[in-house]
């Protein structure tokens, strides 16, 4: 794969969309790389993606798992979201990615390149897919259109949905095709051309899609065509992700996530106790794979913390405590090797730096185990059939394990032992046969995919507004005298201040304590 070459090109663009709060349109790119190959388009797209969808500074990852209570993250704070939040995601994701990507489905639909072309047309279909998932109503069909439409409306949410079921359709069709003309080969960074793969994605989107509509309409044909080939769907081997290396420096091409926490002296996140204290309280074997304690077992522990378990030290979501702004980059509990390619948590602690992990585990984005749970609620909650979701959910426990040991084996790390798998996945289905109704099995289901999906963090914020599951606190709500939340918990991600003023067909800024994207009933 050539990523030392694409994460040069990616930082190239990306300086173009998160250096200031500059005008935007989503149908003009300042890069305008109107000349450029389709094979190099398409790797730019690709990085594109994984930095603004990821799980990093400009990635909608971080800032959604903080919401979501996994971490503690001083750009999101207590729920104070503005029009000023999320310019980068925004710009970096219309400019640096869509913008590439449809480049590259017009040279290639030019060029019969059909291969090409259905990758851009289900890459499209996923990146919108999250942006109306976090924004609702967007610029779509007048964007990325050139100067034709200078103020393109922002397009009904649900609308958007209905049409990137066809694109994705399309692009299923495009991959069928017989194609010599442009192989992906090797710059198709995320299954290395392999026409079978992409189209088991595609297909797997528009389950993953079906489910997160379930509430607004019956989906039951659709789903139960796409569950009657599984072969059809993505499998253990076919995770869509994209793979960083190891290489520091310029270009630098470590996991964005990896250097934010470790290479950035001042660190960007807390590890929220919520989530820690949720695995601790079921004997997770993962715990040291999710998060890194730079405290050693053996060192006395400092005084003086807004939080602390032992070797665990945080700081409380939205705390007003007298040692809530007590420094403790040397100190504090650190995303770990599972989510961002940090260190393994061995109890030697140490003072972590860019030199002391790798740095190289990929952004995921849509994995087999996430397939399974998906499954799993679809088969409880439209199909009405407990066992079949059973199944489902224990196929997709023993998958988030695989994902875990798959990361520890590459890193050099121990495993976690088949012994402790088996115990743990025998207490969580323990646990779905004693809830008592498909709500409380839901329960179980979606706080298991909770925990099993660290570092894809708008998965969680989908499942959550879907759902209700789980019942994560928010400071407003959690009794604690010493946390306090600024406004409530967001519904939907304001747009950016600059798109609204700039563009006259743009709507009003929404509300992000009441208003919701179409599929949250």
């Amino acid at each position: 794969m050539k990523i030392t070459k694409i994460s040069a090109l990616l930082f190239v663009l990306a300086g173009t969309s998160s250096c200031g709060d500059k005008f935007f349109d989503v149908n003009k790119n300042p890069v305008a790389p109107s000349d450029a190959q389709v094979n190099l388009l398409l790797p730019a797209s690709q990085a594109a993606m994984a930095f603004y969808l990821g799980h990093a500074t400009n990635g909608l990852s971080q800032p959604s798992s903080a919401i979501m209570q996994q971490l503690v993250n001083g750009r999101i704070g207590t729920f104070g979201l503005d029009g000023t939040t999320f310019n980068n995601h925004w710009q970096g994701l219309y400019i640096d990615m869509l913008e590439n990507n449809e480049l590259v489905l017009t040279k290639a639909l030019a060029a019969n390149a059909w291969g090409y072309a259905g990758i851009a047309q289900i890459q499209k279909a996923y990146v919108f897919s999250q942006m109306v998932d976090v924004w609702g109503d967007l610029p779509y069909s007048q964007a990325l259109q050139g100067t034709k439409f200078e103020a393109p409306k922002f397009d009904d949410d649900e609308a958007i949905y209905t049409d990137l079921f066809r694109l994705i359709d399309d692009g299923i069709a495009n991959m069928k095709k017989t194609d010599d003309a442009l192989p992906a080969g090797v710059d198709d960074l995320m299954y290395g051309g392999s026409k079978t793969k992409w189209i088991r994605l595609a297909n797997t989107l528009k389950l993953k899609l079906y489910n997160q509509i379930r509430l607004t309409r019956n989906v039951t044909p659709e789903i139960t065509a796409l569950l009657a080939t599984p072969a059809d769907l993505i499998g253990a081997a076919d995770d869509f992700e994209f793979r960083y290396g190891t290489a520091a420096g310029s270009p630098e091409n470590r996991n964005p996530g990896f250097q934010v926490d470790y290479v950035f002296a001042n660190r960007e996140n807390s590890i929220n106790p919520y989530f820690y204290l949720l695995m601790k309280g079921t004997n997770d074997p993962r715990i040291p794979y999710y998060f890194f304690n730079q405290v050693a077992n053996s060192a006395t522990p400092p005084a003086n913390l807004d939080f602390i378990d032992g070797r665990f030290i945080s700081v409380r979501f939205g705390s007003t405590g007298q040692f809530a702004g007590v420094a403790t980059q040397t100190t504090r509990t650190l995303q770990g090797l599972y989510p961002v390619g940090g260190r393994y948590d061995d109890g030697a602690g140490g003072t972590a730096s860019g030199a002391s992990a790798k740095g190289n585990v990929p952004q995921r984005f849509i994995t087999f185990f996430m397939r399974k749970y998906i499954e799993a609620e679809l088969q409880l909650m439209v199909l009405n059939n407990p066992a079949a979701a059973r199944t489902a959910f224990n196929d997709a426990l023993i998958a988030s394990f695989a994902k875990v040991n798959a990361i520890a084996t590459n890193d050099g790390s121990p495993v976690i032992s088949p012994t402790a798998i088996t115990t743990y996945i025998n207490a969580a289905l323990a646990r779905y046969d004693a809830g008592a109704g498909n709500e409380a099995k839901l329960n179980i289901i979606m706080t298991e995919k909770y925990v099993a999906s660290f570092g894809t963090g708008v998965e969680m914020y989908n499942d959550h507004r879907r759902t209700g599951y789980p019942n994560v606190p928010n400071a407003a709500t959690d009794n604690d005298p010493l946390t306090q939340a600024t406004g409530a918990f967001p519904l939907r991600f304001p747009y950016r201040l600059n798109d609204l003023t700039s563009n006259p067909n743009a709507p009003a800024q929404i509300n992000p304590a009441t208003d919701k994207v179409f599929w949250d009933r």
